[in-house]
């Protein structure tokens, strides 16, 4: 039932994988202080649910069960909209005329669609096939709007909107502390308000200043009027290259969305990006590679070259403020 690779990811060098699939895979084999890395997939968490008869907060309390160090490096937390009052073209607006507080500072936009034709000689017809709004960075906290009707090709379904917030390290592991102790009606009030924590869309007039605003009506019905703002995480020391896994680091600077992170800057922080980047980057790494960690060496010659050559600098620099930020 479960295949075991000698393979893995986020720095674990090997892994098990139930039936062969990444819906549940169990990490392993890493450096000292790591422990083990359990991901699963929704259709897995969905799979779990049915088979054992258990709720979110039963599932959620398993987990936590495994290890009194336990730690969740992210947690998904979705609701949905079909009555059309939450819709992507609503969301849109509200954003683009800044109608809302958020803890985000940039985002961005994806537009899918279809090319149909009867026959291959048929001229192809251009039909929209859904949107999605993102607000934050997709590797660290981040909320997203999509329009799952679409996602689905649910036609049965006039609207169908989901609205999603990823949460990762503390803020994912403060959230399963605290669900965990409540009862259904609780964990489902407290979802709302970790939801509005970081989105709260405003009515469109009222106080000058944005955040003295009620929320907007369509929000507000959406989440239940009547529930408040909470505190997830601490913030942060700022971090250093030092602190970051190579195998992760690398990982993140190929990821495709890091270009938008280094445009969403202002240019005095692309400046002093830009010093620290060229002063740290070789000192740090380089005594780090003197280590003989596995994979450093590679990464730090890789790293040097990208810099020499000048090839796509921005997005190297985006991941690394991203990191410092994060």
């Amino acid at each position: 039932m479960f295949e075991h690779f000698d393979e893995g990811l986020h720095g674990y060098r090997k892994s098990y994988k139930f039936l062969g699939q990444n819906t549940f895979q169990l990490l392993f084999d890493a450096p000292s202080n790591m422990g083990i890395h359990l991901i699963l997939t929704g259709s897995m968490l969905k799979m779990l649910r049915s088979d054992y008869g258990t709720s979110d907060i039963g599932l959620l309390k398993f987990l936590s069960s495994i290890s009194k160090e336990f730690h969740f490096s992210r947690v998904d937390v979705a609701k949905d909209d079909t009555s059309g009052s939450v819709s992507i073209k609503k969301i849109a607006r509200y954003i683009k005329d800044g109608n809302l507080t958020t803890r985000f500072r940039g985002g961005h936009q994806i537009k899918k669609f279809k090319l149909v034709g009867e026959e291959e000689e048929d001229k192809l017809q251009y039909v929209p096939d859904g949107e999605t709004w993102y607000l934050g960075s997709r590797s660290g906290t981040q909320f997203r709007f999509y329009d799952k009707k679409a996602q689905m090709n649910a036609d049965d379904l006039l609207h169908w909107t989901r609205c999603e917030l990823q949460l990762v390290d503390d803020a994912a592991t403060n959230f399963v502390k605290n669900v965990i102790i409540l009862d259904k009606p609780k964990f489902e009030k407290y979802c709302y308000s970790v939801f509005l924590t970081y989105v709260d869309f405003k009515k469109t007039t009222g106080a000058k200043h944005m955040k003295n605003r009620d929320s907007a009506k369509f929000w507000a019905d959406f989440l239940d009027s009547t529930v408040e703002k909470v505190k997830l995480g601490s913030r942060k020391k700022k971090k250093s290259l030092d602190d970051v896994n190579p195998n992760v680091l690398w990982e993140k600077l190929l990821d495709g969305d890091a270009d938008f992170y280094f445009e969403s800057m202002s240019q005095k922080e692309k400046d002093k990006f830009d010093k620290w980047f060229y002063e740290q980057i070789s000192s740090v790494l380089y005594l780090r590679a003197l280590k003989h960690e596995e994979g450093v060496e590679e990464f730090y010659k890789k790293l040097i070259h990208w810099g020499e050559m000048r090839v796509d600098q921005k997005k190297v620099e985006a991941v690394g403020v991203q990191l410092l930020m994060s």
